[in-house]
């Protein structure tokens, strides 16, 4: 009985003095992060819409891929393909870091690079590239079908 009695002081001396303070704060900033949201997703569309029909080969700082992509895979490339670069965490390309970064978020196998990623209609279409590209760096299959690969993901 001593018990419950403790257990309802507390709650009504620091429970609900509590409650009382943390409410006006939390009705403060869930407006604000669902208005924080909105503005990022309709930034991200402004994206999509102003990239519409563009082309992006994404690969990582993993040393061993790195330098065979940049010296025999990036120049064959054929088209108009922008180039972003994974430097651990940190997004480098020619188009805005934040918008790519949430784009790399939203891929489907983000973890399996290189990738690749059009955007159509307003939407992002990816596609990984890991098996076939390690395939030919690792068991030296030939590039062409690599190359092949990547430009019809673009075509298509």
């Amino acid at each position: 009985m001593l018990k419950k009695l403790k257990t309802i002081v507390l709650i009504i001396f620091v429970g609900i003095p509590l409650f009382i303070i943390a409410l006006p704060i939390l009705l403060f900033f869930i407006p604000t992060q669902y208005y924080l949201k909105k503005q990022l997703e309709k930034k991200y569309t402004t994206f999509l819409d102003k990239n519409n029909g563009k082309n992006f080969f994404c690969y990582n700082n993993r040393k061993k891929s790195k330098n065979y992509l940049e010296k025999d895979i990036i120049p064959n490339l054929t088209g108009k393909i922008e180039i972003i670069y994974l430097n651990g965490k940190n997004v480098e390309a020619n188009q805005d870091a934040e918008n790519i970064a949430q784009t790399l978020l939203k891929l489907k196998n983000y973890t399996k690079f290189p990738h690749l990623i059009k955007i159509r209609e307003k939407k992002l279409i990816d596609k990984s590239i890991n098996n076939s590209f390690y395939n030919v760096l690792n068991l030296n299959k030939p590039k062409n079908e690599l190359l092949n690969q990547i430009n019809h993901f673009f075509e298509t």
